[in-house]
């Protein structure tokens, strides 16, 4: 009985390769080398999975980075719109409440206003308010309608 030699990979030149061995040698090598061929197409299909598991995260890393930019400007529209409405507030203490009180206890700011004057103060007060209340309106609804 001569010794069975052990097949050997083929190359891939062509069938010229098989000529020499058995048909259950054949087989057997094709076998093989097809269960290569899987597990070379598996390593490719998980490198193409960690390949999409790194862009998948590289893409939430910026979700997160572009979620807390738009937080921040957000807030900075808050602030800003707070700090406009502040404006308007004390323009509304100074162009109302302020000659209302002096009016009450006789002070001597209104007795040097003629009443027409201290209308328009105050009408111009009113005004100014109502446009700065209407500027802090305006970037909160530019931030959050974007």
């Amino acid at each position: 009985m001569a010794k069975k030699e052990e097949p050997t990979k083929p190359r891939r030149e062509g069938p010229e390769v098989f000529k020499d061995m058995s048909d259950e040698d054949v087989e057997e090598v094709l076998i093989r080398h097809h269960a290569e061929l899987k597990a070379e197409r598996a390593e490719l299909k998980d490198d193409e999975i960690e390949d999409l598991a790194a862009e998948e995260a590289a893409i939430e890393k910026e979700a997160i980075r572009l979620k807390k930019d738009r937080e921040r400007a957000r807030e900075l529209a808050k602030f800003t719109a707070n700090a406009v409405d502040r404006m308007s507030t004390s323009a509304v203490t100074l162009g109302l409440i302020g000659p209302g009180v002096g009016f009450l206890y006789h002070t001597s700011l209104l007795a040097t206003l003629k009443d027409g004057e201290l209308v328009v103060a105050s009408l111009s007060c009113l005004g100014a308010a109502f446009v700065l209340h209407c500027v802090g309106r305006a970037i909160l609804n530019e931030e959050f309608q974007r």
